[in-house]
């Protein structure tokens, strides 16, 4: 049986270089993509990616995502696809700025 979950959050946190940014807690938007060849429980990678980001206070969002594709893979070994997208969205007037990382794990 595959598994195949797409989960949308939304939560403030740390995450950002400038010293505003390390202080003040902004809103981020963060879309998951993830295949496994078993049950892939998408609560229990929701509460991960929303604790992980609240507690690591990252700089970049590329190192948050670097970061959530390495731990999801440790904590749910059956991944073989991830797809991670993190926003910003009032960063910008006007414009929605993030990134996005895909992994592909191959055994």
């Amino acid at each position: 049986m595959q598994s195949h979950i797409k989960i949308k959050l939304k939560f403030k946190c740390i995450i950002g270089i400038l010293a505003k940014e390390r202080v003040k807690k902004q809103k981020i938007i963060v879309k998951i993509k993830a295949k496994s060849d078993d049950f892939l429980d998408y609560a229990k990678v929701a509460k991960c990616v929303k604790n992980n980001y609240k507690e690591q206070k990252f700089q970049t969002i590329e190192d948050s995502l670097n970061f959530m594709g390495a731990n999801l893979k440790e904590l749910f070994p059956q991944i073989f696809y991830l797809k991670i997208t993190t926003f910003k969205p009032k960063i910008l007037k006007n414009a929605k700025v993030g990134a996005n990382m895909r992994f592909i794990f191959k055994e």
